[in-house]
């Protein structure tokens, strides 16, 4: 692997990793109109999911050979329940239908997602452990010193794109510690992630290219660490690579490719947690009542991270299979059949969040679909709870100030069924007159 391109982290990362953004296009419907992949729909979705609801709570999409889309809360969430709807199904091809839509061309399934139970309840037992409440907890100043770090060099900066210095750089080297791979490859590995993302369905060689720079990165550490477990297995290796090649699971290791899947899992985490911070900067930044009760009163950050969740959902949806015939909501799904889970319309639908559109720190305690629902509930939400609060608690207390330094400048995920969210964000932050983002 060429790493001639490492970032040092002591100073500001200024430049973007989304390089391969695609432009927006013409506007796209609701209902068999919809897909989402269209970058038409990235900077704000939310018309066409109520267009779909308008017509139902379970519509059908014409779009990728045709797929079942599922809007209204009742539905996604019993749908996230259902034993009958699968995250991965081997095809005649030999290539697997996972999470979505269309299938990647792939043979294996992304650990522990896209496997059936009871596996998939054991290798998340795992990483479950890693990530529990009391290990997060734990963390809660390695994340304050690293958010204030981030902070200190974007500050010294005057005017920076804070997602790349700050909102990606959190997630990022937290994410490569949780791995085991060195902090200055978050930037290089994130690029690669965004490549991949961003290049499927249109371009699928490249999609795969870019995937399997990350793989051989990923098998790199392993067998470093393996070497030096098999020197000394009591050796103080950290990360979940280390702690995956002690694990056995019924008495058997765990292969090797679950253990790459899963470290590519973990790092499909990254951009989820930046979009939400800084989507909530931006938002804060035009919303100055709101900015002004969190900076007054810290406490209220937690459930502020919350009711971001719901209000932008990072992760708009993903897709099931449909194992076996049955019902939901109106509807007849026949085996086979594909459905999109729309986590982000689930979690504005007004019949269960009155003035959905809304941030409401004092909105019930509903719990939102955010991190998806059921067997494959999200692993790592207490960990993007605590980078999300550490950020904004670093931001508030010593920028409360911070402007957007241009609007015209501020860029959008373009694709949502990868993730959804800010990727740029320039912001002034030391009382200068706004200049331009600094690059790369």
């Amino acid at each position: 692997m060429d790493r001639t391109a490492e970032q040092d982290t002591a100073r500001p990362v200024t430049g973007c990793p989304y390089a391969a953004s695609r432009a927006p296009g013409e506007a796209a419907g609701g209902g068999a109109d919809f897909d989402s992949h269209d970058p038409a729909l990235a900077r704000d979705p939310f018309p066409a999911y109520e267009r779909l609801r308008a017509a139902g709570p379970v519509t059908w999409s014409e779009n990728w050979d045709g797929f079942w889309v599922a809007v209204g809360h009742a539905e996604v969430s019993a749908a996230a329940r259902s034993r009958r709807l699968l995250t991965g199904r081997t095809l005649p091809d030999g290539t697997v239908q996972g999470v979505t839509i269309p299938p990647l061309g792939q043979t294996g399934r992304m650990a522990p997602l896209e496997l059936d139970a009871p596996l998939s309840l054991k290798y998340r037992k795992v990483l479950a452990a890693f990530y529990s409440a009391g290990r997060v907890r734990a963390r809660e100043r390695e994340l304050r010193d690293l958010a204030r770090e981030s902070l200190d060099a974007a500050i010294d900066a005057g005017t920076c794109d804070i997602v790349p210095a700050f909102t990606l750089r959190v997630p990022g080297i937290v994410t490569m510690r949780d791995i085991g791979l060195p902090d200055d490859r978050w930037f290089d590995v994130d690029a690669l992630l965004h490549r991949a993302l961003l290049s499927a369905p249109h371009d699928m060689a490249a999609a795969r290219h870019y995937a399997q720079l990350i793989t051989l990165e990923i098998v790199e550490e392993m067998e470093a660490v393996r070497e030096l477990l098999e020197e000394d297995p009591d050796a103080p290796a950290g990360g979940l690579i280390a702690q995956l090649l002690r694990t056995t699971v019924d008495g058997e290791p765990v292969p090797d490719e679950d253990i790459v899947s899963m470290m590519y899992f973990l790092l499909l985490g990254i951009d989820p947690t930046s979009t939400l911070t800084a989507t909530a900067l931006w938002h804060l930044s035009h919303h100055p009542d709101l900015k002004r009760r969190l900076i007054d009163d810290p406490r209220l950050i937690p459930r502020a991270a919350d009711e971001y969740l719901r209000w932008m959902s990072p992760v708009q949806g993903t897709s099931r299979t449909v194992g076996e015939d049955f019902g939901l909501g109106g509807r007849q799904l026949a085996a086979g059949e594909r459905i999109f889970l729309s986590w982000a319309a689930a979690n504005r639908d007004e019949s269960v969040y009155p003035r959905a559109f809304e941030i409401d720190l004092d909105r019930p305690d509903e719990r939102h679909h955010a991190f998806g629902g059921g067997p494959h509930y999200c692993v790592g939400a207490g960990i993007v709870r605590a980078m999300f609060t550490a950020m904004m608690e670093e931001m508030l207390t010593r920028r409360p100030d911070y402007e957007v330094a241009d609007e015209d400048a501020i860029t959008w995920f373009p694709d949502l069924s990868s993730f959804y969210g800010i990727t740029s964000l320039p912001l002034h932050l030391n009382g200068r007159p706004p200049g331009p983002a600094r690059t790369r």
